[in-house]
C-alpha cells in the first residue's frame, strides 16, 4: 500500500468560529487516500462530529497551551517513522505556531507550516499589564521562531505583507475558504422573526476586539429616525454581559435580539437587510464573504487586514474607520433610505468571491503538502 503524508493539525482551542470553519472546509476536501490526518487540541473540538471518522482527534490534557509542549512533542515523535512519506505540522495562530516550533525542535524529517489568522495588530491591544507583557514576549518569539518554519502562511495579503516585513521571511497568502455555496442552502431554514421589522445583523464573538460598543452606539442613533428596526447579535464570549449592560444603558435593549452560539447564522443573514462588522482587528473576516454569498450587503470597519480585500476597497461594500459610530450610523440610515447603491456593491463583490473558494483553497494546500 502506498505511503501517505501525515498531517498534524495543531489548533489548541477549537471552538465554533472562523478559524475552525476554515479548517473544517480544508480537511473535508483533502483526499484521505493521500493524507493521514491527526487533529490536536486542548479541548473537545467541535469539528469532531463534522469530519470523517478516519480523522484522528487527540486532546492534550493540560490546563494551558504553554504546558502542552511535552505531550505534543511525544505525539510528534510517535509519527516520526517510516510509516509516512513525510510528517507535516500545520499549526494555527501565533501562540500555537510558537509551541509547534519548540515541541518539534531537533526532530528530524518534520516539516512545519505556520498559519497566522490575525494581523500583527492583535498584539497591540491589551487589557492589563500581564497581557501586555505576554504579548511582548509572543511578538519577540514570533521574530525568533517563524523564520525556522518551512512555510509561513497568512490568510490575507495585508496580513502577509506586514508579517513578512516583521519576520524578514517570505509569507505566502492563502485566502480563507469562506466562499461555500452550501451556506445558501442552510440560509433557507425558516426563522420565527416578525416581518414588521427590518433586521440589522452583527455576527462576531462577544469580545473586546469585535467592538460591539461601536455597533450599539450607531444603532442608538439610527433608532432615532427608524423605529421599525431591530439589531440581531449572534455570538458568544466574555463580553456578553457588558454588551447587555450597555444596551440597557442606551435604552435600546428592547430592540435587540441576542442569539447565543448558533451553528447556522445563515438564516439570520438571509432574513437581515444588512450585516455590519465593527472589529478592531482581524486576519480575514469570513462573515463578510458568507453574507455576500447569501446576497446580504455589508458595512465593515476598515481594519488592517481582510475587509478591504473582500470588499474591493469599498467597491463591494462600505468601509468605515475603526470606532467611527457616527459614520456607521449615517451609512445605515443612508441604506435604509435607499438600499440600491449598497445592494449593487454586494452584487459586484459576490461576482468576485471565487477567490475564496473552498475547492481552490484545498487544491492550493494539497500542492503545498506535496511539495514542501
Amino acid at each position: 500500500m502506498k505511503k501517505k503524508i501525515k498531517l498534524i493539525f495543531f489548533h489548541p482551542y477549537s471552538y465554533l468560529g472562523g478559524a475552525d470553519n476554515s479548517l473544517l472546509r480544508l480537511i473535508q476536501k483533502l483526499n484521505l487516500n493521500k493524507f493521514s490526518i491527526t487533529f490536536v487540541s486542548l479541548n473537545n473540538s467541535y469539528l469532531k462530529k463534522n469530519l470523517s471518522k478516519k480523522i484522528i482527534f487527540k486532546r492534550l490534557n493540560v490546563s494551558r497551551s504553554i504546558l502542552s509542549m511535552l505531550q505534543f512533542r511525544k505525539l510528534i515523535l510517535s509519527y516520526n517513522n517510516d510509516q509516512f512519506t513525510k510528517v507535516i505540522i500545520v499549526s494555527n495562530q501565533n501562540f500555537a505556531n510558537i509551541i509547534s516550533y519548540f515541541s518539534s525542535i531537533n526532530i528530524p524529517k518534520i516539516k512545519r507550516i505556520f498559519i497566522d489568522r490575525n494581523h500583527l495588530d492583535e498584539l497591540k491591544f491589551t487589557n492589563n499589564f500581564y497581557e501586555k507583557f505576554k504579548k511582548i514576549i509572543i511578538k519577540q518569539l514570533i521574530k525568533i521562531t517563524y523564520p525556522q518554519a518551512n512555510l509561513v502562511i497568512g490568510i490575507s495579503t495585508k496580513l502577509s505583507k506586514d508579517l513578512s516585513i516583521f519576520i524578514k521571511k517570505k509569507v505566502k497568502t492563502v485566502y480563507s475558504p469562506s466562499f461555500d455555496k452550501n451556506i445558501i442552502l442552510k440560509s433557507k431554514n425558516s426563522l420565527s422573526l416578525s416581518n414588521k421589522y427590518k433586521y440589522i445583523l452583527n455576527v462576531s464573538r462577544f469580545s473586546k476586539r469585535k467592538d460591539h460598543k461601536t455597533t450599539l452606539m450607531a444603532f442608538k442613533i439610527v433608532l432615532n429616525k427608524y423605529k421599525n428596526i431591530k439589531l440581531i447579535l449572534i455570538g458568544y464570549g466574555p463580553e456578553r454581559n457588558n454588551i447587555v449592560t450597555m444596551a440597557k444603558k442606551l435604552k435600546i435593549y428592547n430592540k435587540l435580539i441576542i442569539v447565543n452560539k448558533t451553528y447556522n447564522p445563515y438564516s439570520y443573514m438571509k432574513k437581515s437587510k444588512l450585516l455590519i462588522l465593527t472589529s478592531i482587528y482581524e486576519g480575514f473576516p469570513n462573515v463578510l464573504v458568507e453574507s455576500l454569498t447569501i446576497g446580504t450587503p455589508v458595512i465593515s470597519t476598515n481594519m488592517n487586514a481582510g475587509a478591504s480585500e473582500i470588499l474591493l476597497n469599498g467597491k463591494g461594500g462600505d468601509l468605515i474607520n475603526i470606532g467611527d459610530y457616527k459614520k456607521l450610523s449615517k451609512k445605515i440610515i443612508d441604506f435604509l433610505k435607499s438600499s440600491r447603491e449598497l445592494k449593487s456593491k454586494a452584487i459586484f463583490a459576490k461576482s468576485k468571491l471565487h477567490r475564496f473558494s473552498a475547492v481552490t483553497h484545498s487544491k492550493i494546500y494539497s500542492e503545498i503538502f506535496r511539495k514542501i
